[in-house]
């Protein structure tokens, strides 16, 4: 037997395996999209209550994926933004049951090896998007709308995505929107803080409309198999009537050899 073959029914069955473990808890698992990250299989669900209510919806990362991500070597450049090969690593659809009834549409998932600007996040890491809209709306996110976000849509604890008098040109990434950073983030007012990041939570925001929810983790945090356990904070009014969650985790699975990254606690909002 081949190789490929091999390695395509150890593939199998570690997303069995994961489907399993998930499986053990409470409520009813549902499997969403799968795709290769590194040689190993990252993939979507969600778990549901007896009503068919969505409880959690989450990705299970596989540590081979973590420890496989690349880092750059001596000749290597990072993405150009808005360049021909400027592009998430793996793109994952929730299940039908999160996508209509959550803000939560899909992932996008970016693997940042050379980290990026500003100098707080120049270290190896993972951007999660989870965007509460559809991959064609992502695709037309060009950065030639550069309205910024209204500050009534700043969610508690957070900065404003484009600090009032700045250029908006200069916070706007393609493909993804614009930033707001926790206060977390900030050793002072418009001040980050001088060390290198762990993880954050970003809001993301464009056409003036609140759009994804952004774990960055750390390749590093990540190889030490540490848990998170994150408040999820939204605009208080987004315009939108849907389920919004208000926490995030990312717990290691010992029995998967796998990362969960899941939304939970799900709330109305509009």
């Amino acid at each position: 037997m081949s190789k490929s073959i091999w390695a395509a029914i150890a593939a199998v069955a570690l997303s069995l395996g994961a489907l399993a473990v998930l499986a053990q808890g409470q409520g009813r698992v549902v499997a969403g999209q799968e795709a290769m990250l590194f040689g190993a299989k990252v993939s979507s669900w969600a778990r549901l209550d007896s009503q068919g209510r969505v409880l959690e919806a989450g990705i299970t990362l596989p540590m081979s994926a973590v420890e496989k991500a690349p880092l750059p070597g001596p000749g290597d450049k990072p993405q150009t933004e808005g360049g021909p090969d400027f592009g998430p690593e793996v793109i994952l659809d929730f299940p039908e049951v999160v996508r209509k009834s959550t803000f939560l549409d899909h992932l996008q998932l970016w693997w940042e090896g050379f980290g990026h600007p500003p100098e707080r996040y120049l270290t190896p890491h993972f951007d999660f998007h989870f965007f509460g809209i559809p991959k064609s709306e992502v695709a037309k996110i060009d950065c030639k709308d550069l309205t910024p976000p209204a500050l009534e849509l700043t969610p508690k604890g957070y900065a404003p995505a484009v600090p009032p008098g700045a250029n908006a040109a200069e916070f706007c990434v393609p493909l993804m929107g614009f930033h707001g950073l926790p206060l977390s983030e900030f050793s002072a007012p418009g001040q980050l803080k001088p060390e290198l990041f762990d993880y954050t939570l970003i809001s993301g925001f464009y056409w003036g409309k609140y759009l994804f929810t952004e774990p960055m983790i750390t390749r590093e945090f990540l190889l030490k198999k540490q848990n998170l356990d994150l408040e999820v904070s939204h605009p208080a009014k987004v315009g939108r009537k849907t389920l919004y969650p208000t926490h995030f985790k990312a717990t290691f699975d010992a029995r998967a050899n796998a990362y969960q990254l899941v939304y939970s606690d799900f709330k109305a909002g509009e």
